[in-house]
């Protein structure tokens, strides 16, 4: 009587003992479970089996795994579970593993686990979107989200150096992924916005682009896909929007009004002005572009200049020549429409043009620049001498300081 007494009161503890305790991994018990159900006594040994690996006990983990239905997926997740524990990579077997075992929510658990310690940001994201699901709890919700920015990041740092060494569709393509995940992220908009004009993919772009803010950086952006599409007088009046101390501000402003005031101008011109080291004959272009009012003032006799014949620019020479503005050489009738004009001739010219427009004689900036004078570049590019005649013609607008 005393033994029965006795093997009543083991078997009452043993009913009554505290399960075993997992702290840092998915219980492979927890609902929803697949396979067949297992009586209690297997699923505390296959909690028993997580709760020794955690404690470090390889040896006692496996004598729990091996009192459970071998093939069972639980006796499987916990095998998994005491190796991952062990410090084994078994990311790829983990997600296997869930992808096979559907809605069993603790195999996708550890999917998510194993997949982050492996640095596999999207498989770590994936798992935990479904275990969210299977078996919500705010742990999953944060690393959802940790690993959605981490994600983002790792995208937008790749979409910009695809995009610093030139691949700008792949960087496209990249930034658009990102949209894709997170539509109102700024910084992606922007740089897909970017890597659109790279690109050539102008009408990309500007379908990109009204999502975008009114802030400086946007604005600009706007300008150049105005500026893309061909749209000169939008782009002048987004880079006019700018804050007077934004970057490039003036340069932009500049290029889309010079797009807009060569707009129909001959080609030789455009070249003239985008020119790195302005000619003579550019210079004699764009005199004669700029300041329109010099024809009525060529009352000179008509020079003969034999080295300029068969350029597209003799007329413009003729005229500012025949004006007095870029006189040639009469005796050897030669006019050297290919020398690049130095500082010196720039200013002579210009002086000349202020006579015979009967302007104000332009003010040369010594030493520091002061408020009203004139510098000119040692090496004027056809911008430069655009703006100075712009300026001495007396129809300059805003002007940059080149330097």
């Amino acid at each position: 009587m005393r033994r029965l007494l006795l093997a009543a009161l083991v078997v009452a503890a043993c009913r009554t003992a505290a399960p075993p305790v997992i702290e840092r991994s998915p219980d492979p018990t927890a609902p929803p479970l697949v396979g067949v159900p297992l009586d209690q006594t297997q699923l505390v040994n296959a909690r028993s089996v997580v709760a020794a690996a955690e404690r470090g006990d390889r040896a006692g983990a496996e004598r729990f795994l091996a009192k459970l239905p071998p093939s069972h997926p639980v006796t499987t997740l916990a095998r998994l579970e005491m190796r991952f524990l062990g410090g084994e990579d078994v990311a790829g077997e983990a997600r296997a593993f869930a992808e096979g075992a559907g809605d069993y929510g603790s195999a996708w658990a550890l999917a998510a686990l194993a997949a982050t310690r492996a640095g596999d940001l999207e498989g770590s994201v994936s798992a935990a979107q479904r275990v969210a699901v299977l078996q919500p709890d705010p742990g999953w919700d944060k690393l959802i989200a940790e690993g959605e920015q981490a994600l983002l990041a790792a995208a937008m740092r790749e979409a910009s150096s695809l995009l610093a060494a030139g691949d700008a569709a792949g960087a496209l393509a990249k930034a658009r992924g990102v949209l894709e995940r997170s539509p109102r992220l700024t910084a992606a908009r922007l740089l897909a916005v970017r890597a659109a004009l790279a690109a050539g993919e102008s009408r990309t772009a500007a379908a990109l682009v009204p999502a975008l803010g009114d802030d400086p950086e946007a604005t600009e952006l706007k300008g150049r896909v105005a500026e893309a599409l061909g749209q000169w007088e939008m782009a002048a009046s987004l880079y006019a929007s700018l804050p007077d101390r934004h970057p490039g501000r003036c340069e932009l402003l500049e290029g889309a009004r010079d797009q807009l005031r060569y707009r129909d101008a001959p080609p030789y011109l455009t070249r003239a002005v985008s020119a790195q080291a302005v000619t003579r004959k550019g210079l004699a272009a764009i005199l004669a572009w700029e300041a329109p009012a010099l024809a009525q003032r060529a009352g000179g006799s008509v020079p003969v200049f034999e080295d300029i014949v068969q350029i597209a620019e003799r007329i413009d020479i003729v005229t500012v020549a025949r004006a007095g503005v870029v006189p040639g050489d009469q005796v050897s009738r030669r006019f050297y429409p290919d020398r690049h004009v130095q500082a010196r001739e720039l200013r002579f010219v210009l002086e000349r043009l202020a006579e015979a427009l009967q302007r104000p004689a332009p003010r040369w900036c010594e030493g520091e620049a002061a408020e009203g004078c004139l510098t000119v570049p040692l090496e004027p590019s056809g911008r430069n001498a655009a703006e100075l005649v712009r300026t001495i013609a007396g129809f300059g607008g805003e002007r940059c300081n080149h330097r």
